[in-house]
């Protein structure tokens, strides 16, 4: 026979389990249950009940939330506009200006695009770039310093190898449509001081910083002056709700915005917003400028087939120089102008069409431009041309565009092997443009004594350049004095592959730098000492 209390204790058992586990299980909804909502971007959808029941999934496709950097006292959005949104290709300069002046969140309305000293306070891994003269009224030179440089592929201490820090989430390896094998920049509101179409941007995939087109697509990640405190319920009265509940609202820059409730269930959090609708396309004016009419050929027969030409047009450098390769984006022609995967071959030439207006196709180009040209076996970027890849375009003169009715420029163009890469640049050294790297002695001593300008002095120099000058047509008469005729005379020189030995004939003169002149190759400062 079983003893009563037996049957007491199991009931006690019973009832404590029921106990725990009805006080830690508060149902706020059905656990699969849907019901309707409207996200932060104004989008109507669905959400649906957690499976535990314990509230509501979020309705927005993209969590924003943000970062305080106690470092700078900035507060950034996290994570950055459309952040895993499929197929986003970015905005302009100007739309990411007005998506930030719109975006409300977490209860402020005062978020705007950085600058690029801002910007560049997220970057991390790439200890070069606390060296990149390129700031706030930079010129656009300025990012042709090699502390602006990549520090090389997601090699960053960020998610995915993104060059930031652990606190910033988002992507650094969204592609960018309008160019291929590269990933979409991270633009600022700062503008180049010597031209307001280019831009500021942070490229976080590789630790660079450099200066684009205001119309280049771009990512956008908003900033505020911080300290930014959490707003958890919305003003006025709190009104209870299941956390995660989202209800619609009339945000701040007067669009539909969403309300979601806090964690806790005591209220609905403040009316944000990060609807946002870009400018219209540009109109496409390319048809109506002076286009150039291309044909490109090989010298020889291709070891491996090309992976990619471009064919892009430039602008001088801001002293009037050609620099090649150029180490900015195009100033004109399109995005057909880098054609994947051409046909050409020493039999096969490649003929295209580069038209004479701006890379985003809406104005015209008016000017003087330089041709580039380039054959490589890869997709990467830069596209700089190495040992096995070709390139047109290193010694040339400027076309004239835009100065008259619309005209067609034929262009035929036998591309140059580039060969070794000795100095270490990332280029081959006979697709560089022609430049005098070295002049020996470094400095003359021609000891004027006691009656200076009576007594000549000879001297012999020795000028190293960065590529065959015979090849470049280099000749002796292109060495030459600038500034300095009465003083001293060249006697003789001569030219030899990458050398140029000149005799000086110096006369009594004041000590100082001259510079010579080598043709196509610029100007080298020579410095005489009369001690």
């Amino acid at each position: 026979m079983r003893r009563p209390g037996n049957y007491f204790l199991v009931l006690l058992l019973l009832l404590a389990v029921f106990v725990l586990c009805g006080a830690g299980y508060d149902k706020k909804c059905e656990p699969g249950a849907t019901q309707p909502c409207t996200g932060t971007d104004g989008v109507a959808r669905e959400q649906v009940c957690r499976d535990d029941g314990s509230g509501w999934a979020s309705c927005d496709t993209i969590q924003y939330s943000y970062w305080n950097d106690p470092a700078t006292n900035l507060t950034w959005q996290n994570p950055q506009k459309d952040a895993y949104t499929k197929d986003d290709g970015g905005v302009t300069q100007p739309d990411a200006i007005r998506y930030c002046q719109e975006l409300v969140l977490g209860g402020y309305d005062d978020w705007r695009l950085p600058n690029i000293d801002e910007l560049r306070t997220l970057l991390q891994g790439n200890p070069a770039a606390g060296d990149c003269p390129l700031t706030e009224g930079s010129p656009r030179d300025d990012m042709n310093n090699g502390a602006c440089a990549s520090a090389g592929e997601y090699g960053g201490p960020g998610s995915g190898g993104c060059y930031w820090g652990p606190d910033i989430t988002g992507t650094c390896n969204k592609p960018d449509p309008a160019a291929v094998g590269h990933p979409l920049e991270y633009v600022s509101s700062t503008v180049a001081a010597d031209n307001k179409d280019w831009v500021g941007d942070v490229l976080f995939d590789n630790g660079s910083i450099c200066f684009n087109h205001i119309h280049s697509l771009a990512e956008a990640r908003c900033v505020r002056t911080g300290p930014t405190a959490a707003v958890k319920c919305a003003s006025g009265a709190a009104e209870a709700c299941a956390p995660g509940e989202t209800r619609q609202c009339t945000a701040a820059n007067g669009k539909t915005g969403a309300q979601v409730c806090a964690d806790d269930g005591a209220c609905f959090g403040p009316c944000e917003s990060s609807a946002f609708t870009p400018a219209p396309p540009m109109t496409d004016i390319c048809e109506q400028c002076d286009q150039v009419k291309l044909t490109v050929r090989v010298p020889e027969k291709l070891a491996v087939p090309a992976k990619q030409v471009m064919a892009f047009l430039y602008a001088p450098e801001t002293d009037g120089s050609w620099i090649f390769p150029p180490m900015r984006p195009p100033d004109g022609g399109t995005d057909y102008n880098q054609v994947i995967d051409p046909v050409i071959d020493v039999d096969k030439p490649l003929i295209m069409t580069v038209p004479g207006c701006t890379y985003y196709r809406e104005k015209c180009l008016t000017g003087k431009y330089y041709l580039l040209v380039i054959l490589l076996n890869s997709e990467k970027m830069p596209p700089l041309p190495l040992e096995g890849e070709y390139a047109w375009g290193m010694v040339q003169e400027p076309i004239t565009l835009g100065d008259g009715p619309q005209k067609i420029i034929e262009k035929d163009v036998t591309l140059e092997p580039c060969g070794k890469d000795t100095d270490g640049n990332g280029t081959g050294d006979a697709c560089e443009s022609c430049a005098i790297k070295n002049i020996q002695p470094s400095v003359i001593r021609i000891g004027f004594g006691l009656i200076p300008g009576l007594i000549p002095r000879i001297k012999r120099i020795t000028l190293t350049a960065n590529t065959d000058l015979e090849s470049r047509g280099i000749t002796s008469a292109d060495l030459t004095i600038q500034n300095s005729p009465n003083y001293f005379n060249i006697i003789s020189s001569a030219v030899s592959g990458n050398t140029i030995n000149a005799t000086i004939l110096f006369w009594g003169m004041k000590g100082g730098t001259y510079n010579l002149n080598i043709g196509s190759c610029g100007s080298i400062p020579i410095v005489v000492s009369g001690y």
